[in-house]
């Protein structure tokens, strides 16, 4: 899917949302003539995410801003690191300042942590995912950043792939409805949708073997239950996609990896991130 377009419109919403009517305060200040410079500072290492971003937030704000990027996006820097230089109207460099924070520091928060637990399954086919768990209006941006810090995007909304969670299961369980009909059902509606379901035991898996299931999620597993899972499933001439998540954290996302799973989805990715701390120093430019 592509990013893109929908980060340009957070952009626009988040510009729409800090200035409303205008900045009062820059503009009774600040003349109109002034001319500035700033320096955008990594404060705190880690991989960096947004900053070509940064030109098309101040371009909205004032065509005649220059953005310029010292460092690559997606690389690991150092604390101390001069990121870019914006150059132009002082007065819409400090209007934009607060957004463009916010957005490249959540960004680079993102991508830091993502990066942390792709390099604890270094060695082992496995693919670190992100979630549907993430700030409301600020999916796209995160999701973004998963993929700049390495990992990869697991479904964008509930209309892109199929999964049977645990509540869907309940249902089936007491309105009399089998997991394999349902299956079929699902493929018949949505015949070019992936179906997942959710596992909690292995009575449920067995269950899910039963059926023409192209995936299965090994959910709330400690390691040693879900690689039994696994070699349960490998046992089967079934080719489906193992996916374990629910708690996972950096401490025990190496163990996990080595129980044969394809893939871990981690919520941490984007939920509760901590963003990493990106700061501006303007000077005045006579």
């Amino acid at each position: 899917m592509d990013l893109q377009q929908p980060i340009h419109n957070l952009i626009d919403l988040a510009l729409q949302e800090d200035i409303r009517s205008g900045d009062i305060t820059t503009l009774a200040c600040i003349s109109k003539n002034a001319q500035a410079q700033a320096k955008v500072i990594l404060k705190q290492a880690g991989i960096v995410a947004g900053l070509p971003f940064l030109e098309i937030l101040f371009k909205r704000i004032h065509p005649d801003i220059k953005v310029h990027l010292e460092v690559k996006e997606g690389s690991f820097q150092k604390a101390g690191t001069l990121l870019g230089t914006i150059i132009g109207p002082m007065r819409a460099i400090i209007t934009g300042e607060r957004v463009a924070l916010n957005l490249i520091q959540h960004a680079s928060g993102v991508a830091t942590i993502t990066a942390a637990y792709v390099k604890k399954v270094t060695g082992w086919d496995c693919l670190i995912m992100d979630t549907r768990k993430t700030l409301p209006g600020l999916r796209f941006l995160e999701k973004y950043a998963v993929k700049i810090g390495g990992g990869h995007n697991h479904r964008f909304g509930l209309d892109d792939r199929l999964i049977i969670k645990t509540n869907h299961l309940a249902y089936l369980a007491q309105s009399k409805q089998t997991v394999a009909e349902t299956v079929v059902s699902l493929k018949n509606l949505h015949p070019e949708l992936p179906v997942e379901i959710e596992v909690e035991e292995t009575e449920r898996l067995l269950e899910a073997l039963e059926t023409d299931v192209d995936a299965i999620m090994l959910i709330n597993m400690a390691p040693e239950e879900a690689k039994k899972c696994v070699e349960i499933i490998k046992k089967t001439s079934k080719k489906v996609y193992i996916e374990s998540s629910g708690a996972i954290t950096l401490d025990t996302v190496h163990a996990y990896a080595k129980t044969g799973v394809h893939g871990i989805s981690i919520g941490d990715l984007t939920h509760s991130v901590e963003a990493l701390d990106i700061r501006m120093r303007l000077t005045y430019q006579n």
